[in-house]
């Protein structure tokens, strides 16, 4: 049975809970068992959260989780394993009402491991900006709006608001749109990304093209890598997404654009390298994206109009991305017709990036 996703106000009723059951933690585990901290949003004062206690617990190093996950299935959690995160030993509770959600998270973390570090900062920093947390909370209850019960792309699409504020909390500002001259090492950089895919995801998807701006030899671009994943079917390939995630990809949920699946790759200083859009083949996102790319491959004046109007955009609302997309917008809808494009282009899928 599909667990019923929502939101609850915060309750005062959460930390209570929390201690209640980390006591129990505490003393059915092995001393080894360093703290147990309250994370997520239930942590935190005045935001809505799904009403399911996140517990972050340290030991001393990877190996000592083992001694832990027979003490907690006789508490009544079920071991997920590493879950997607390399040193994480990650456990639930399902709730006994059918239906609803778990009652409590565990992630059990070695000392020192950077996603724990992470998850704490990003609590106390919620805790402590009345306007980061108002953002969040605004933020989930329009993907809850969105995604009803789909509770991958209601998790995917928190990313979308969680990275601003990991950059505030950094203390590094948004990056200016940077328009680049074309670099011909770009070609390479996707067909590396891509060989990986290839090999991480199998048949499970149908092929892997490189699209936008950087697919165009002699077009300046933002230097991000464009990767567009085709399928067969949306849904199917939900289970694809936590492999990309193993690659290194954040998800992202839609995005924006029904039924596509989008993921972004950062490098360590936290500057987006890659995107990547999980498409069905025959979707209208692909043929457009197809499209747009093919027609600015074959039409050097169509290439060197958009070249120069992203220069134009860049050097006049560098720090407004939403003025430098729209701005965009009537040529790239221009250049789709000449190529052949018929009909309206819906405003949620008009811009390739």
């Amino acid at each position: 049975m599909a667990k019923r996703l929502h939101l609850a106000e915060h309750d005062p009723a959460w930390p209570t809970r929390f201690l209640a059951e980390s006591a129990r933690i505490r003393a059915a585990c092995p001393l080894t068992l360093r703290s147990i901290q309250h994370v997520g949003s239930t942590a935190v004062p005045g935001l809505p959260a799904k009403p399911i206690i996140d517990m972050l617990a340290f030991v001393p190093a990877f190996q000592d989780g083992e001694a832990f996950i027979e003490p907690l299935r006789s508490l009544g959690y079920d071991y997920g394993g590493q879950a997607g995160i390399p040193g994480r030993r990650y456990f639930d509770m399902a709730n006994p009402v059918p239906g609803e959600l778990d009652l409590f998270h565990l992630h059990l973390y070695p000392e020192g491991h950077p996603d724990a570090a992470r998850l704490l900062a990003f609590r106390d920093h919620l805790r402590n900006s009345p306007s980061s947390r108002d953002a969040y909370a605004a933020a989930k209850r329009e993907l809850i709006r969105q995604h009803p019960g789909d509770i991958l792309l209601y998790t995917g699409g928190k990313t979308a608001a969680i990275r601003p504020i990991y950059r505030a909390m950094a203390g590094r500002p948004e990056p200016r749109v940077q328009v680049a001259p074309h670099d011909p090492a770009w070609p390479s950089a996707f067909e590396e990304a891509a060989s990986a895919l290839r090999q991480a995801l199998g048949d499970g998807i149908l092929g892997a093209e490189h699209i936008g701006s950087t697919a165009v030899p002699g077009l300046p671009a933002k230097p991000v890598i464009d990767i567009m994943l085709v399928v067969e079917d949306f849904d199917a390939a939900r289970p694809l997404v936590r492999r990309i995630e193993e690659l290194g990809y954040w998800y992202c949920g839609e995005n924006g654009i029904p039924r596509r699946h989008y993921f972004i790759r950062e490098d360590e200083s936290g500057d987006v390298t890659h995107h990547l859009h999980v498409l069905e083949d025959t979707s209208l996102e692909a043929r457009k994206h197809r499209l747009f790319r093919d027609r600015l491959r074959a039409s050097p004046a169509d290439r060197d109009a958009y070249g120069e109007l992203k220069l134009r955009l860049a050097a006049a609302h560098g720090q407004d991305r939403a003025a430098y997309q729209e701005g965009k917008t009537a040529l790239i809808e221009r250049i789709l017709r000449d190529a052949g494009w018929q009909g309206e282009v819906p405003s949620a899928e008009r811009r390739p990036r």
